[in-house]
C-alpha cells in the first residue's frame, strides 16, 4: 500500500491529462518505498480517485524510518479539468489515519 501527494511545481488546470505523483510505501520498509506499480485510476464528471500499491512487499524485518518519495507519471484518461484529485489509499484503507492523508483524501497541485 502506498499513498501520494502531487510533486511541486506543476499547473494542473484545464487540459492537463497527465502529472507526476510522489509516491510513499505507507509500511515499514527500511526508508525504501520500492517499485511503484501502474496506479488504479476511477474517473467521475467530478473526481479522480488513483490508488498507487508498490511491489515487492515490506520484508519480514524492517526499521521504521519514513520511506523515499518516488516520482512516477499519471496519465488520466481525461483532461483533470477542475476535478478533484483524491489518493485512494486515503479513503478505503489504514492510510486513512496516517499523516500523509488529509481527512478527506484530496491533492492538490504542489
Amino acid at each position: 500500500m502506498a499513498t501520494w501527494v502531487v510533486a511541486p511545481g506543476q499547473a494542473l488546470e484545464g487540459n492537463a491529462a497527465s502529472f507526476t505523483a510522489l509516491v510513499t510505501r505507507l509500511g515499514c520498509n527500511s526508508g525504501v518505498t520500492g517499485e511503484v506499480d501502474p496506479p488504479r485510476i476511477e474517473e467521475t464528471d467530478d473526481v479522480v480517485t488513483i490508488t498507487f500499491t508498490v511491489t515487492p512487499g515490506p520484508p519480514e524485518a524492517a526499521d521504521c524510518p519514513s520511506n523515499d518519495a518516488v516520482p512516477y507519471e499519471v496519465e488520466l484518461g481525461s483532461p483533470l479539468r477542475g476535478r478533484l484529485l483524491v489518493d485512494g489509499a486515503c479513503e478505503t484503507t489504514e492510510a486513512s489515519t496516517t499523516t500523509g492523508c488529509d481527512p478527506d483524501g484530496t491533492r492538490s497541485p504542489g
